[in-house]
């Protein structure tokens, strides 16, 4: 028993970390994205198998309690349970590829593989087998995707505000040598397109800042990690609260006066640091 729950454990802190890991600081890490849309997926679909684990965790405490031997109705609760696994080992799947990574995709389609052959031998000797013992399969099904979804929407958003605050303190630097830069020169640079980036939000998912001149001042953002999976989250600063995206290129090529009435965004949000603002699509 003691050796299944540190199993759950393990299993729930690898899920959950995978979670976070791109609102820590760090060096900018695009598999960290991937890793966080794949492992909350795998929450919420998992979610799934709780009403199958609560009712076969009831039948094995009555069939221990009646030392009942047979197996039968355990193995179609395992049946099941094995189906919907391969609908979650699935999405998760198609996740890594959503996410870009095609080497990611692969390597957990071979990884699901894998893991479904060894509970089909198990579940063939389950079948044939007649047992009185405890199946702790339950407990699996049931913590995992609970916990995980539990951690997910208790601790996702203050991460996420957490991890938005580090990296607009960071460009502080940025934005004192931008401020040098036209106090020396009389106007803000045209561009600052380099092979290499001096200034790092450091955060494993944030990957840089972007600069642009806008009017008589500049935009500098970057693209937080979201804490809803359907949300694209642009972070900006202007210094006269000037602040404008788009969702497409093509508009701003295209629209005139109808730019300012199609931008895109579904909100706009004013952080409580000064001249820094946030814009939500979907």
């Amino acid at each position: 028993m003691t050796i299944h729950f540190i199993r759950i454990i393990i299993a729930t802190l690898l899920i959950v970390a995978f979670m976070f890991s791109p609102y820590i600081p760090g060096d900018y890490d695009n598999f960290s994205l991937t890793l966080s849309a794949m492992a909350q997926l795998l929450s919420f679909v998992g979610l799934l198998l709780v009403p199958i684990g609560m009712p076969w965790l009831i039948y094995e405490t009555v069939k221990r309690s009646k030392k009942v031997s047979s197996n039968k109705i355990t193995f179609r609760f395992a049946l099941t349970s094995f189906v919907v696994s391969c609908i979650v080992g699935l999405a998760t799947v198609m996740a890594a590829f959503a996410g870009g990574s095609l080497s990611l995709g692969i390597m957990t389609l071979a990884v699901y593989i894998y893991i479904a052959s060894k509970v089909i031998v198990k579940m063939q000797k389950l079948k044939v087998q007649e047992s009185s013992g405890f199946n702790l399969t339950p407990f699996y099904l049931i913590c995992i995707p609970t916990i995980a979804v539990l951690v997910r929407f208790m601790f996702i958003p203050t991460a996420t505000e957490f991890s938005r605050n580090y990296a607009i303190k960071q460009s502080e630097q940025l934005i004192q040598h931008i401020e040098a830069y036209y106090a020396k020169n009389g106007h803000y640079p045209i561009s600052l397109h380099s092979v290499w980036e001096d200034y790092k939000p450091g955060i494993t998912g944030i990957k840089r800042y972007y600069y642009e001149p806008s009017g008589n001042a500049y935009n500098l953002f970057f693209e937080q990690f979201a804490a809803e999976l359907d949300i694209k989250e642009i972070v900006m600063y202007n210094k006269f609260d000037e602040q404008d995206f788009s969702s497409h290129n093509s508009d701003l090529l295209v629209l005139t006066d109808e730019i300012k009435l199609q931008r895109g965004y579904v909100s706009v949000t004013e952080l409580q640091t000064p001249h820094w603002k946030y814009f939500s699509f979907d």
